[in-house]
């Protein structure tokens, strides 16, 4: 199987290669367009225990769909927010997304949510992240560009613009400053990571996009004398 991703990093699009007998398997709606030779099949995966578990815990969707080459044919997936998307090749290892990062990822993978404790509630990040392990490719996504760190030692990064990091890495979260500037600075709580691995950033944070629109709703509903 061959891909290619296209138009990074602000709307990217996967296009895959497909061989006869090949397969991929997708969160719900990833899908763009296909050839009629790749056909589609819709299923909890892991059972309905383990979907149910990762729809209400990691943010991924309860069906997830495996597309099959019956010829050689190209599928085209996205995901669902907007932002970049980063291919990496698992070799029998284990990589921690963030909630909602996945996209897509052969079917050998297996994807299970992963306990981050009270810690990420906290932070406002939620309580569980994503597992994704085995050996496959591996297809994540972002709110923003991804920016890529090697981790020798210690590094900072606010709780909401992380986007997954090789389990080597253990972090605990922190306040940037004193009291002052988790109130006022605008940065709240950060994670603090150590060890050596690769650390998965993106460079907008959803948490303060979403408080920047709702401010704007506000203040359209106060100009326009709404309630």
């Amino acid at each position: 199987m061959k891909f290619e991703i296209l138009a990074k990093p602000d709307f990217p699009l996967i296009k895959l290669q497909m061989n006869s007998g090949e397969s991929i398997r997708a969160e719900s709606g990833a899908m763009v367009a296909m050839s009629p030779e790749i056909k589609m099949e819709t299923k909890a995966q892991g059972g309905i225990f383990a979907s149910a578990k990762r729809a209400l815990f990691s943010g991924e969707s309860f069906f997830q769909n495996t597309f099959t080459a019956e010829g050689s044919g190209e599928l085209f997936l996205t995901s669902a927010t907007q932002g970049d998307l980063e291919h990496r090749t698992l070799q029998n290892e284990e990589l921690i997304l963030s909630r909602g990062a996945y996209v897509a990822g052969s079917t050998g993978l297996v994807i299970d949510s992963k306990w981050g404790g009270f810690k990420g509630f906290f932070a406002g990040e939620g309580l569980f992240f994503l597992k994704v392990s085995g050996a496959g490719d591996l297809f994540f996504s972002s709110f923003g560009a991804i920016h890529t760190v090697d981790v020798e030692g210690m590094y900072i990064v606010d709780t909401g613009h992380i986007v997954g990091f090789e389990p080597s890495l253990e972090y605990h979260l922190d306040k940037v400053g004193g009291l002052k500037s988790l109130f006022l600075s605008g940065e709240g709580i950060v994670a603090k990571f150590s060890g050596k691995g690769k650390l998965y950033l993106q460079t907008r944070n959803q948490n303060s996009f979403a408080s920047w629109a709702n401010a704007w709703r506000r203040v359209e509903r106060s100009t326009s004398g709404g309630d």
